[in-house]
This record gives C-alpha cells, structure tokens and sequence, in this order.
C-alpha cells in the first residue's frame, strides 16, 4: 500500500504500550455505519467485509526486461516499477487493479537506462533511446484458488507475451525511441465486484490549474493529519476505502488485516515525521483519466533517488540513526455527480 526505502521494523514493538492516538474513540463494537467507523474498530469492520469463496482466484503477472527500466499498469492504474537492473523472481500478484470478472488490460512503458550501466558497474555510457535489444516478455498467470496454493505447480498460464520487433528482424521495434508503451488485454473471473475508480470522473475535463490546487490542498489535508496524528480522520478519508478494495480481492484473513493496520498505525504515530517539499514532481493520470496523483518524473527527475517516487513523503531518523524515507502513494479520483472540491476528492 505504499512505497518505502527500508521497513519500519523497529516500530512494531510500539503497537501493545502505544498510548491511543489523539482525537481517537474507544469503542470496539462493530459499527453498523461508515460513520462509526475508527481506529478501534476498523479492522473488525474491513475483516467483515472479506469474503471467503469456494475458489479464491488469484491473478499475477511475470515481467522480464532486458535492456530497460518499466513501469507496469493494469487496467491504467500503477501496479509496479522497476527502475533497475534486478530481475524480478517472485511473479506480481495484481487482484486488488481487478475490479471485476471481464477484459482486463496490462500496460507496460519502457525507458531507456540512462545513466544506469555506469552507476550500478562504473562503466558503460548514458543511453538515452531503448536499444536494439531491448525486450519485455510477460506471463498472465492464474492460481485457482489462493487459499491452497501459489507454488509454480499451481500457475496456470493464461496469456503469454512478447514484445514486438521490427518487420523481418529480431530488434525492438521501439529502439531508437526515448519511450515505448504497449497494451495487452486478457480475462479474468472473479467471485467479486467493487466500484473502485470506476464512478469517477474525467479529471481531463478541468481546467488544469484549477484540478492541480485541490489536489495540493488534498495532499496539505493530509500531510496535516498526519503530523497531528489524526488516526480516526486517516481512516476516513485515506485507509478504509483503500484497504477495503485491497483487501476484499485478496481474500485477506483479518491477522494478515491487523498486520497492514499496525504497519499503517505505526507511521501516523511517528513524533519524528519530517515532510518533504513536492518541488520536482509533476501532476499525472492514471484510470483512464479517472484518477489523478502527483509523483516524481522517471525522466530526468530533480533529484535521482525519487525517480519515479510518490511526491508526499516524510523522512524519520531510527533509533540506529538511519534515515528512513516513507512514501505515501496518494492516488485520488472524483465521483461521479460531484463538484471539485478538496472534500469530494476520494482516496484510491
């Protein structure tokens, strides 16, 4: 649910003798009203939610590039980067960008390795196109039930891709360029059906200036609550919407529930939070337009190590004297029949 330099691992030992967080209720009923819902009840709440099914598919996604960094969106929304040279090992699993059984789609954009070669092994030179051997080859994988088992004896391959290459040769039909984006599309059926960014609306269709203030006045708002502590308001406005749909199309069992709310509980409780200016990023889309964030470019960015980074992070220094910086990846979409105001705008 978030991006982070380094785990917060010392911070768990923090969650039996915490003092409740300012502003928060004490009740434990669980709340028969959105309303009702706080710090104290809100994983009884999303656990009541879950449902488990006789089959609980499990969708992934395994990438392999060579010769680039990527960014991988499903169904328009950011699902993962990498913007390195480490193969990945374990597959993506990506049920939680379904929001329904139907026509899914997988968006992959390519971009060169820059100064890549040189920083990771001290040699080579700055590459600023994709080359002639760039490549992204990705498998769509199903597990029929998640609750049994995700080993590879249980994938199921449902789609195969390989990227395409020029007419009659074996180079990357997107060298030479300083970008390459390419859409698949496969099935998926699951037992589930959540509205997610699906009521939003068009962000396009607003005045550009006018959309990019209430975005910033959304990330102030939230920035402000965090530096009060303001557990019971986080829950409203950022984590209960977020962690419902995360956690209902993974078929989350409430200890897994509790462990992403501690985590989630332990940065907000932070004394030492220490926000970070939003200078260098710039507003983007996603969701078919319908979502709206603001990130670091991954193109020449300001500052190298937020290549690609959430723009609102704080840094905390640990009790060893690292400095841990913790991204929030704020992502916000208008419903549908709202105005544009800082209240409308809801947290993905």
């Amino acid at each position: 649910m978030k991006y982070k330099l380094a785990f917060l691992v010392a911070l768990f030992s923090l969650f039996s003798c915490a003092q409740q967080p300012k502003d928060s209720k004490t009740t434990t009923a669980l709340p028969t009203t959105i309303e009702d819902i706080n710090s104290s009840n809100v994983v009884d709440y999303i656990a009541s939610k879950v449902k488990v099914y006789d089959k609980n598919p499990m969708y992934a996604i395994r990438p392999l590039h060579n010769n680039c960094v990527y960014e991988i969106l499903i169904n328009d929304h950011l699902a993962y980067k990498n913007y390195d040279l480490q193969k990945l090992g374990t597959p993506i699993l990506i049920n939680h960008y379904i929001l329904k059984s139907g026509k899914q789609t997988i968006t992959y954009r390519l971009y060169p390795l820059e100064d890549l070669m040189v920083d990771t092994y001290g040699k080579g030179e700055t590459i600023h196109t994709l080359l002639k051997n760039t490549s992204m080859n990705i498998e769509v994988i199903k597990y029929e039930d998640v609750k049994t088992g995700t080993r590879i004896g249980d994938e199921i391959l449902i789609e195969k891709h390989e990227s395409l290459t020029k007419k009659g040769t074996r180079e990357f039909i997107g060298s030479g360029l300083p970008y390459y984006e390419y859409t698949l599309t496969f099935k998926a059926t699951v037992p589930y059906e959540i509205e997610g960014w699906s009521n939003g609306q068009d962000l396009i269709k607003y005045d550009k200036e006018e959309l990019e203030a209430v975005v910033l006045k959304k990330y102030a708002q939230i920035k402000q609550l965090y530096l009060e502590q303001n557990v019971d308001k986080l829950v409203e406005i950022e984590y209960l919407d977020k962690s419902l749909r995360e956690d209902i199309s993974d078929y989350k069992d409430k200890k897994t529930i509790k462990e992403y709310w501690d985590n989630y509980y332990a940065d907000i409780i932070l004394e030492d939070k220490r926000f970070q200016s939003l200078e260098g990023s710039e507003m983007q889309f996603f969701g078919n337009n319908k979502i709206v964030t603001f990130r670091h470019p991954v193109t020449a960015p300001v500052d190298p190590r937020l290549k690609g980074k959430a723009a609102l992070y704080f840094l905390n220094t640990e009790d060893s004297g690292r400095i841990i910086a913790n991204f929030k990846g704020v992502y916000l979409f208008l419903p549908k029949g709202k105005p544009l105001t800082v209240e409308n705008l809801q947290i993905l």
